[in-house]
Protein backbone atom coordinates (compact mmCIF):
# COMPACT_ATOMS: atom_id res chain seq x y z
CA UNK A 1 0.00 0.00 0.00
CA UNK A 2 1.55 3.71 -0.99
CA UNK A 3 1.87 5.82 2.02
CA UNK A 4 1.64 9.73 1.10
CA UNK A 5 4.90 11.72 0.71
CA UNK A 6 4.38 14.02 3.57
CA UNK A 7 8.02 15.13 3.66
CA UNK A 8 6.91 18.88 3.12
CA UNK A 9 3.62 18.42 5.05
CA UNK A 10 5.14 19.80 8.48
CA UNK A 11 3.72 22.68 10.60
CA UNK A 12 4.42 26.06 9.97
CA UNK A 13 7.07 27.74 12.44
CA UNK A 14 5.47 30.75 14.04
CA UNK A 15 2.63 31.74 15.66
CA UNK A 16 -1.02 33.76 15.81
CA UNK A 17 0.28 36.35 18.06
CA UNK A 18 3.71 37.59 16.98
CA UNK A 19 2.00 37.38 13.34
CA UNK A 20 -0.48 39.28 14.24
CA UNK A 21 1.65 42.10 16.46
CA UNK A 22 4.05 42.35 12.73
CA UNK A 23 0.79 43.00 10.64
CA UNK A 24 -0.37 45.91 12.88
CA UNK A 25 3.23 47.17 12.36
CA UNK A 26 3.44 46.45 8.73
CA UNK A 27 -0.11 48.53 8.60
CA UNK A 28 1.13 51.19 10.32
CA UNK A 29 4.26 51.68 9.13
CA UNK A 30 4.33 50.78 5.30
CA UNK A 31 5.99 48.19 3.37
CA UNK A 32 9.26 49.99 2.64
CA UNK A 33 9.80 50.31 7.32
CA UNK A 34 8.79 46.78 7.56
CA UNK A 35 11.24 45.16 5.06
CA UNK A 36 13.68 46.15 7.55
CA UNK A 37 12.55 43.54 9.92
CA UNK A 38 12.65 41.25 6.99
CA UNK A 39 16.58 40.59 7.88
CA UNK A 40 16.64 40.06 11.21
CA UNK A 41 13.51 37.43 11.40
CA UNK A 42 15.67 35.92 8.33
CA UNK A 43 18.72 35.52 10.39
CA UNK A 44 16.79 34.08 13.22
CA UNK A 45 15.23 31.31 11.04
CA UNK A 46 18.77 30.60 9.23
CA UNK A 47 19.93 29.92 12.85
CA UNK A 48 17.28 28.21 14.31
CA UNK A 49 15.41 26.29 11.98
CA UNK A 50 18.23 22.98 10.74
CA UNK A 51 15.72 21.30 8.52
CA UNK A 52 14.95 24.52 6.49
CA UNK A 53 18.70 25.54 6.25
CA UNK A 54 19.29 21.55 5.16
CA UNK A 55 16.35 21.72 2.82
CA UNK A 56 17.40 25.14 1.23
CA UNK A 57 20.96 23.91 0.45
CA UNK A 58 19.96 20.15 -1.10
CA UNK A 59 17.66 22.42 -3.16
CA UNK A 60 20.46 25.10 -4.40
CA UNK A 61 22.73 22.76 -4.89
CA UNK A 62 20.82 20.72 -6.93
CA UNK A 63 19.83 23.96 -9.26
CA UNK A 64 23.16 25.60 -9.16
CA UNK A 65 25.88 22.62 -9.38
CA UNK A 66 28.00 23.95 -6.66
CA UNK A 67 28.67 24.04 -3.05
CA UNK A 68 26.48 26.00 -1.13
CA UNK A 69 27.65 28.28 1.80
CA UNK A 70 25.57 30.19 4.72
CA UNK A 71 25.30 33.06 2.44
CA UNK A 72 23.35 31.54 -0.20
CA UNK A 73 20.93 29.83 2.47
CA UNK A 74 20.24 33.63 3.99
CA UNK A 75 19.48 34.66 0.41
CA UNK A 76 17.06 32.15 -0.02
CA UNK A 77 15.79 32.48 3.16
CA UNK A 78 14.96 36.18 3.05
CA UNK A 79 13.51 35.93 -0.11
CA UNK A 80 11.30 33.92 0.82
CA UNK A 81 10.21 36.51 3.55
CA UNK A 82 9.93 39.06 1.18
CA UNK A 83 7.39 37.50 -0.73
CA UNK A 84 5.75 36.47 2.41
CA UNK A 85 5.72 40.56 3.49
CA UNK A 86 4.30 41.00 -0.09
CA UNK A 87 1.53 38.68 0.13
CA UNK A 88 0.61 41.08 3.13
CA UNK A 89 -0.08 44.01 0.92
CA UNK A 90 -1.58 41.87 -1.95
CA UNK A 91 -4.32 41.01 0.56
CA UNK A 92 -4.55 44.40 2.17
CA UNK A 93 -4.37 46.69 -0.88
CA UNK A 94 -3.75 49.78 -1.12
CA UNK A 95 -0.93 51.83 -2.22
CA UNK A 96 1.86 49.31 -0.59
CA UNK A 97 0.44 46.58 -2.72
CA UNK A 98 3.36 45.39 -5.00
CA UNK A 99 2.87 46.70 -8.97
CA UNK A 100 2.72 43.90 -11.48
CA UNK A 101 4.27 43.53 -14.68
CA UNK A 102 1.93 41.22 -16.97
CA UNK A 103 2.63 38.94 -19.87
CA UNK A 104 1.08 36.82 -21.99
CA UNK A 105 -2.32 37.66 -20.29
CA UNK A 106 -4.11 37.38 -23.87
CA UNK A 107 -3.05 33.30 -22.98
CA UNK A 108 -5.00 33.43 -20.18
CA UNK A 109 -8.16 35.23 -21.74
CA UNK A 110 -8.09 33.04 -25.00
CA UNK A 111 -8.05 30.22 -22.57
CA UNK A 112 -11.35 31.40 -20.10
CA UNK A 113 -12.79 32.52 -23.94
CA UNK A 114 -13.42 28.35 -24.41
CA UNK A 115 -15.71 28.62 -22.06
CA UNK A 116 -14.79 25.54 -19.94
CA UNK A 117 -12.90 27.34 -17.26
CA UNK A 118 -9.44 27.01 -17.02
CA UNK A 119 -6.36 25.35 -14.88
CA UNK A 120 -4.00 27.28 -13.81
CA UNK A 121 -0.62 25.62 -12.56
CA UNK A 122 2.07 27.25 -10.59
CA UNK A 123 4.68 26.18 -8.41
CA UNK A 124 6.04 27.24 -4.85
CA UNK A 125 7.96 29.83 -7.32
CA UNK A 126 7.57 33.24 -6.68
CA UNK A 127 4.00 34.67 -5.53
CA UNK A 128 1.19 33.34 -6.41
CA UNK A 129 -0.66 36.16 -4.71
CA UNK A 130 0.36 38.33 -7.18
CA UNK A 131 -1.66 35.98 -10.20
CA UNK A 132 -5.11 36.23 -7.24
CA UNK A 133 -4.45 40.11 -7.06
CA UNK A 134 -4.78 39.80 -10.94
CA UNK A 135 -7.62 38.25 -11.20
CA UNK A 136 -9.55 40.25 -8.70
CA UNK A 137 -8.60 43.47 -10.89
CA UNK A 138 -10.13 41.76 -14.10
CA UNK A 139 -13.13 40.28 -12.29
CA UNK A 140 -11.81 36.86 -12.84
CA UNK A 141 -13.21 34.32 -10.29
CA UNK A 142 -10.16 32.45 -8.87
CA UNK A 143 -10.28 28.96 -6.75
CA UNK A 144 -7.43 27.78 -5.39
CA UNK A 145 -6.56 23.95 -4.74
CA UNK A 146 -4.42 23.95 -1.71
CA UNK A 147 -3.21 21.31 1.00
CA UNK A 148 -4.61 22.68 4.79
CA UNK A 149 -3.76 20.36 6.95
CA UNK A 150 -0.64 21.90 7.81
CA UNK A 151 -2.27 25.22 8.45
CA UNK A 152 -0.96 27.33 11.63
CA UNK A 153 -2.06 30.52 13.03
CA UNK A 154 0.54 32.47 11.78
CA UNK A 155 -0.79 32.30 7.86
CA UNK A 156 -4.59 32.04 9.63
CA UNK A 157 -3.86 35.81 10.28
CA UNK A 158 -2.35 36.79 7.03
CA UNK A 159 -5.82 35.35 5.61
CA UNK A 160 -7.63 36.81 8.09
CA UNK A 161 -6.73 40.19 6.22
CA UNK A 162 -9.22 39.52 3.33
CA UNK A 163 -12.43 38.29 4.17
CA UNK A 164 -13.34 36.55 0.64
CA UNK A 165 -9.69 34.89 1.03
CA UNK A 166 -10.80 31.42 1.91
CA UNK A 167 -14.27 31.38 0.10
CA UNK A 168 -11.34 31.20 -2.68
CA UNK A 169 -10.07 27.84 -1.56
CA UNK A 170 -10.96 24.48 -2.53
CA UNK A 171 -9.08 21.70 0.16
CA UNK A 172 -7.31 19.02 -1.09
CA UNK A 173 -8.11 16.13 0.19
CA UNK A 174 -11.74 15.87 1.13
CA UNK A 175 -14.88 14.26 -0.29
CA UNK A 176 -16.22 16.79 -2.34
CA UNK A 177 -12.80 18.36 -3.99
CA UNK A 178 -13.11 17.00 -7.10
CA UNK A 179 -16.80 17.97 -7.58
CA UNK A 180 -16.29 21.33 -6.32
CA UNK A 181 -13.16 21.67 -8.86
CA UNK A 182 -15.56 20.21 -11.86
CA UNK A 183 -18.36 23.12 -10.59
CA UNK A 184 -15.55 25.65 -10.68
CA UNK A 185 -14.41 24.85 -14.13
CA UNK A 186 -18.31 24.26 -15.18
CA UNK A 187 -18.97 27.97 -13.83
CA UNK A 188 -16.15 29.20 -16.32
CA UNK A 189 -13.54 29.94 -13.15
CA UNK A 190 -10.06 29.73 -12.74
CA UNK A 191 -8.59 26.89 -10.59
CA UNK A 192 -5.13 27.60 -9.25
CA UNK A 193 -2.92 24.52 -8.65
CA UNK A 194 0.63 24.40 -7.26
CA UNK A 195 1.71 21.57 -9.04
CA UNK A 196 4.99 20.69 -7.84
CA UNK A 197 4.60 18.54 -4.91
CA UNK A 198 2.55 15.24 -4.81
CA UNK A 199 1.13 14.31 -1.98
CA UNK A 200 0.39 10.99 -2.16
CA UNK A 201 2.63 8.87 -4.32
CA UNK A 202 -0.13 6.26 -5.72
CA UNK A 203 -1.32 9.26 -7.41
CA UNK A 204 1.39 10.68 -9.11
CA UNK A 205 3.40 10.39 -12.31
CA UNK A 206 7.36 10.28 -12.53
CA UNK A 207 9.72 12.95 -14.07
CA UNK A 208 13.46 14.47 -14.19
CA UNK A 209 14.26 17.42 -12.58
CA UNK A 210 17.62 18.54 -12.53
CA UNK A 211 19.01 15.03 -13.77
CA UNK A 212 16.84 13.02 -11.35
CA UNK A 213 13.29 11.66 -10.49
CA UNK A 214 10.80 12.98 -8.93
CA UNK A 215 7.06 12.67 -8.08
CA UNK A 216 4.47 15.31 -9.44
CA UNK A 217 0.78 14.82 -9.16
CA UNK A 218 -1.02 13.83 -11.95
CA UNK A 219 -4.89 15.25 -10.85
CA UNK A 220 -4.13 18.45 -12.79
CA UNK A 221 -3.65 16.48 -16.26
CA UNK A 222 -5.94 14.27 -15.36
CA UNK A 223 -8.51 16.59 -14.58
CA UNK A 224 -8.18 18.44 -17.70
CA UNK A 225 -8.42 15.28 -19.64
CA UNK A 226 -12.08 14.89 -17.99
CA UNK A 227 -13.58 17.75 -18.41
CA UNK A 228 -11.70 19.09 -21.89
CA UNK A 229 -10.69 22.41 -19.49
CA UNK A 230 -7.22 24.44 -20.99
CA UNK A 231 -3.95 24.20 -19.29
CA UNK A 232 -2.14 27.57 -18.35
CA UNK A 233 1.11 27.85 -16.83
CA UNK A 234 1.57 31.01 -14.72
CA UNK A 235 4.69 32.01 -12.86
CA UNK A 236 4.49 35.29 -10.54
CA UNK A 237 8.72 36.75 -9.85
CA UNK A 238 10.04 39.19 -7.77
CA UNK A 239 12.28 42.10 -9.27
CA UNK A 240 14.30 43.81 -7.06
CA UNK A 241 12.84 46.90 -7.17
CA UNK A 242 9.48 44.68 -5.27
CA UNK A 243 7.38 44.65 -8.46
CA UNK A 244 6.69 41.42 -9.76
CA UNK A 245 6.72 39.67 -13.49
CA UNK A 246 3.81 37.69 -14.09
CA UNK A 247 3.58 35.63 -17.27
CA UNK A 248 1.34 32.87 -18.37
CA UNK A 249 2.32 30.37 -21.07
CA UNK A 250 0.12 28.04 -22.60
CA UNK A 251 0.18 24.14 -22.46
CA UNK A 252 -1.02 22.43 -25.56
CA UNK A 253 -4.15 20.47 -25.30
CA UNK A 254 -4.33 17.62 -23.81
CA UNK A 255 -7.49 16.40 -26.21
CA UNK A 256 -5.99 17.63 -29.25
CA UNK A 257 -3.42 14.86 -29.83
CA UNK A 258 -4.59 11.65 -31.57
CA UNK A 259 -3.65 7.97 -30.69
CA UNK A 260 -2.19 8.11 -27.52
CA UNK A 261 -3.39 6.70 -24.55
CA UNK A 262 -4.31 8.49 -21.27
CA UNK A 263 -1.73 7.73 -19.16
CA UNK A 264 0.92 8.60 -22.08
CA UNK A 265 -1.10 12.04 -22.38
CA UNK A 266 -0.46 12.36 -18.63
CA UNK A 267 3.35 11.81 -18.66
CA UNK A 268 3.95 14.04 -21.17
CA UNK A 269 1.85 17.20 -20.11
CA UNK A 270 3.76 16.15 -16.92
CA UNK A 271 7.26 16.12 -18.32
CA UNK A 272 6.30 19.67 -20.22
CA UNK A 273 5.01 21.09 -16.73
CA UNK A 274 8.63 19.60 -15.07
CA UNK A 275 10.55 21.23 -17.68
CA UNK A 276 8.59 24.83 -17.31
CA UNK A 277 9.69 24.62 -13.56
CA UNK A 278 13.39 23.38 -14.93
CA UNK A 279 13.76 26.41 -16.93
CA UNK A 280 12.35 29.00 -14.15
CA UNK A 281 14.32 27.45 -11.35
CA UNK A 282 17.82 28.26 -13.59
CA UNK A 283 16.51 31.91 -13.75
CA UNK A 284 15.81 32.37 -10.49
CA UNK A 285 17.21 29.63 -8.23
CA UNK A 286 16.42 31.55 -4.94
CA UNK A 287 12.38 32.31 -5.58
CA UNK A 288 11.46 28.42 -5.37
CA UNK A 289 10.77 27.99 -1.74
CA UNK A 290 11.63 24.26 -1.05
CA UNK A 291 12.86 24.28 2.40
CA UNK A 292 13.03 20.51 2.79
CA UNK A 293 14.41 17.15 0.80
CA UNK A 294 12.88 17.40 -2.40
CA UNK A 295 14.62 15.10 -4.11
CA UNK A 296 15.12 12.74 -0.72
CA UNK A 297 18.63 12.77 -1.14
CA UNK A 298 19.35 12.89 2.68
CA UNK A 299 17.47 10.04 3.68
Amino acid sequence: MNRPDIRWVVPERGNRIVMTALLGFARRFGRRRTSMLLWPISFYFLVMDYRARRGSRVCLQRILGRQIGLRDIFRHIHRFAEVTLDRVYFLLGGVDEPKLHVSGRDVLLDALGRGKGCLLLGAHIGSFDAMRALGAERNIRMRMLMYRRNLGGATAALEALAPDYEAGIIAIGQPDTMLKVAESLARGEVVGILADRAAIAGRSVGVHLFGREIRLPEGPFRLALLTGAPIVMASALRRNDGSYDVKFEAMPSLLATQGRGRRALVQAAAERYAAWMENLCRAHPFAWFNFYDYWNETT
